[in-house]
């Protein structure tokens, strides 16, 4: 079986091929090796998260540690090591890499989007190793941002929490908190939701409100992530 037959077991594609550059070997003790990011298309691993014991037991962090139970059973069978984008620090550099391996451009929003998935994407592990034999695909970094003139995303937010200074976290944060019946709760990010790029590949709204509630729950325990 191959690799991304694996993957696909669990809802999951390999994303984009590339190699740590040398500084990256360095700081981050990596071998000189290829590297494969690996993630999600739309709501790919919703089923298979949604039915796991990690989803079901009510402790901390269920996709992570879904993730890493994932990647640990398929990087023993192919001989790779696995890296995560949650563990740290020092965290290792995923949005350069996956910049290296997909033609990947920042959104106003400052998410990542894709030109075939839109901003319905994610990355859950990488893997590395000598053993890795997949050909690289051409990187074209083009934008669907730039075709975007209305730019709905910017306006959709219901506190305004994207403009051109960046994301106000505590803004979005505080308005969640104290409007439970707000329509972000349904849908998720609202402003995400408003992006006109392939919207049949929007997350499902059971994966929205866990994503949102995840949210909600790391910047409540003081998470880096919400940490200047």
């Amino acid at each position: 079986m191959t690799l991304q037959r694996r993957l696909e077991q669990n809802g999951l594609f390999i994303r984009g091929l590339t190699r740590p550059a040398a500084d990256e070997i360095e700081t981050y003790e990596l071998e000189d090796a290829p590297l494969v990011l690996v993630g999600n298309i739309g709501s790919s691993y919703w089923a298979q998260f949604s039915q796991s014991a990690e989803y079901a037991d009510g402790a901390a962090d269920p996709l992570d540690r879904w993730s890493r139970r994932v990647a640990e059973a398929i990087a023993t069978e192919f001989s790779l090591q696995p890296l995560y984008p949650f563990e740290g620090p020092p965290y290792y550099p995923f949005q350069r890499w996956a910049e290296r391996a997909e033609a990947l451009q920042q959104s106003p929003l400052g998410i990542m989007i894709h030109p075939e998935f839109g901003l319905w994407h994610s990355y859950r592990f990488a893997l590395i190793g000598t053993g890795i034999d997949i050909e690289p695909k051409a990187v074209e970094a083009t934008s669907p941002c730039q075709e975007c003139s209305a730019r709905p995303c910017l306006s959709r937010c219901p506190v305004n929490a994207f403009d051109e200074h960046g994301y106000d976290v505590d803004g979005c944060a505080n308005y969640l908190q104290q409007n439970p019946l707000a329509e972000c709760h349904a849908l998720g990010c609202l402003a995400r939701y408003a992006c006109p790029i392939v919207p049949a590949l929007r997350y499902e709204p059971a994966q929205s409100r866990f994503h949102l509630q995840a949210f909600l729950a790391a910047r409540a325990a003081g998470s880096p992530l919400f940490k200047a």
